[in-house]
């Protein structure tokens, strides 16, 4: 009953951390009650207004967008965390406005990573004291805060690594303890279905652990048993994302994301910054780094973990910094300009791991130094998370400030009516069927130009996921649609089926007659991608029985 008590208070705490800070920052919304229009909030909303109007309408379409996007028939959340376009459909429609969504998301994503990164430092003994002011620290810094400010979908990650290092964590300690092969593999399956670019870092992040342990285990032949039931885990768990990146990119040439010089976004080490994201450093943070780094520098024998976890977050800071030679990779390797962009990412594992490190330190100089010195360090690292607390803070009011004049908007975001705040429609290249090379740019202009603001053609989702669009001709004409087409999509021109030439971006070009056309575009998915889709749902399936079946369990031992 005593350990019962134990684990119900040690969800309490960061459950309690996470909402306290989640309010604290977002205050200035709710009291002016403005929403907040990021970088990618358009890109997000859209894709997830999509999902909640299928949910809505009974009418499911998982390839091509027919409510979200302009209603261009685009394919987006297929390729971009599918599972959690769908969720966050749900919760759109509970929400009933934008601006309840995103306060409520913004919220869950703090108590998430607040139980996380808690746990998280629970799991390698620190003091939950300790563990309360680190876990402050992690959701005030870099791209935690920065989903407030941008709904960046980065921001999703960062806010799930804590708990892809407590696998790290048991990665590095497999030689006393076996892996559960079943919660690697959900929790790299769980980022997956959210943010792709986050998994590839999740598993950057997971293999020094892995090789860590490999060096010091006794049984290494178990261990690679274990890691390769995990990655069969989640084969079938995302079964769904990599066979629509198959079927997608071997039949089509999808553009790429916006490139942008990596050098441009990195983060400024040699400069003090007023703010804790995007390029920006706070002083306070650089110092404590400094000192966790000299700590660790003369104690490194005696915390092998700290040493690790500290050295870990080093090489992943200076990755993400001006100190590493980004100017020669966009030279080299421009590809990472489109796919990666931002070296900045790389703080979304910076950051927890030093935090982490730190953690260790204050709970050992607690333990060799006493109470006395453990409260004034506490207290000094404390001091360092209120600090980026009203950095923020600055950044939220100044945000509110520059929202405040647009108040059309302001009322739209508040608007029942979903769609009455897209009064602009998201011109991302992403996944674009293209037919010839063209710059992402170039892309994004014609997006602009042809593809979204024809108002002329009047659009609507009919049943099976169909896209219909209706205009008037004044006489016959060569006309180019608003929507696009890929090699599965399948277009009828006043009933009958056409295989119209495409543009650039893949809008088709079709003979429209005199007086009122009928369009209508579908999209075939094949049976095996179909097959691939049931294996998910059903793994995931299997998961949640499995899951609720151990939580009785352990409940019974109680």
């Amino acid at each position: 009953m005593k350990k019962y008590k134990e684990d119900i208070i040690d969800y309490l705490i960061p459950i309690s951390i996470g909402i306290t800070i989640a309010i604290l920052l977002v205050l200035p919304q709710l009291i002016n009650r403005i929403g907040f229009t990021g970088d990618d909030t358009i890109f997000h909303f859209s894709r997830f207004l999509d999902t909640a109007e299928q949910i809505k309408n009974h009418n499911f379409s998982y390839f091509q967008m027919i409510y979200g996007m302009g209603q261009t028939g685009r394919i987006i959340n297929a390729l971009y965390g599918p599972l959690f376009a769908y969720l966050m459909g749900v919760l759109v429609l509970i929400s009933g406005s934008w601006f309840r969504f995103q306060i409520l998301l913004t919220i869950l994503l703090f108590i998430i990573g607040s139980v996380g990164f808690f746990k998280l430092s629970r799991k390698i003994n620190i003091s939950r004291t300790v563990a309360s002011i680190v876990t402050s620290l992690f959701l005030v810094t870099g791209y935690t805060f920065y989903w407030i400010y941008s709904n960046n979908g980065n921001c999703l990650g960062a806010f799930l690594m804590p708990y892809v290092l407590m696998q790290g964590i048991d990665l590095i300690n497999s030689d006393k303890k076996e892996i559960n092969w079943i919660t690697l593999g959900i929790t790299i399956s769980i980022l997956a279905q959210i943010h792709l670019l986050s998994t590839f870092m999740a598993v950057l992040v997971l293999v020094p652990c892995f090789i860590y342990g490999l060096i010091h285990s006794t049984d290494k032949k178990r261990l690679w048993i274990n890691v390769g039931k995990s990655i069969v885990l989640f084969i079938i768990l995302t079964a769904n994302v990599w066979g629509a990146f198959i079927y997608l990119y071997t039949t089509n040439t999808l553009s790429a994301p916006l490139d942008f010089p990596a050098v441009n976004s990195t983060l400024n080490l040699f400069a003090f910054g007023k703010t804790t994201m995007w390029k920006s450093i706070t002083g306070v943070t650089t110092v404590l780094l400094c000192l966790q780094l000299i700590y660790v520098g003369f104690n490194f024998k005696s915390s092998k973990l700290n040493t690790f976890l500290t050295l870990e977050g080093l090489v992943f800071l200076l990755l993400s910094s001006n100190l590493f030679p980004w100017s020669f990779i966009d030279k080299e390797l421009p590809a990472v300009s489109s796919y990666f962009q931002f070296p900045n990412r790389f703080t979304v594992l910076a950051y927890p791991l030093l935090y982490l490190g730190i953690g260790l330190t204050l709970t050992e100089i607690n333990k060799k130094w006493g109470l006395k010195v453990g409260i004034v360090v506490n207290v000094l690292v404390l001091l360092v998370a209120i600090c980026n607390y009203n950095s923020d803070l600055t950044e939220v009011n100044n945000k509110v400030l520059y929202e405040r004049t647009n108040s059309q908007r302001i009322e739209k975001f508040k608007d029942k009516n979903l769609l009455h705040y897209f009064t602009q429609q998201p011109n991302n290249p992403d996944y674009l069927p293209i037919q010839r090379k063209i710059s992402s740019w170039d892309i994004e202009k014609l997006v602009d130009k042809e593809l979204i603001y024809d108002q002329s053609v009047n659009k609507t989702a009919i049943s099976n996921g169909r896209l219909q669009l209706k205009w008037n001709e004044e006489e016959t004409s060569i006309k180019t649609l608003p929507i696009v087409m890929y090699h599965q999509s399948e277009l009828s021109i006043n009933g009958k089926k056409v295989k119209p030439k495409l543009n650039v971006i893949g809008m088709p070009q079709i003979k429209a007659k005199k007086g009122e056309n009928v369009a209508i575009l579908s999209f075939k998915t094949p049976i095996a991608f179909k097959g691939l889709l049931c294996v998910t749902i059903i793994g995931w399936l299997g998961i949640l029985i499995y899951s609720m079946v151990s939580l009785f369990k352990y409940c019974s031992r109680k």
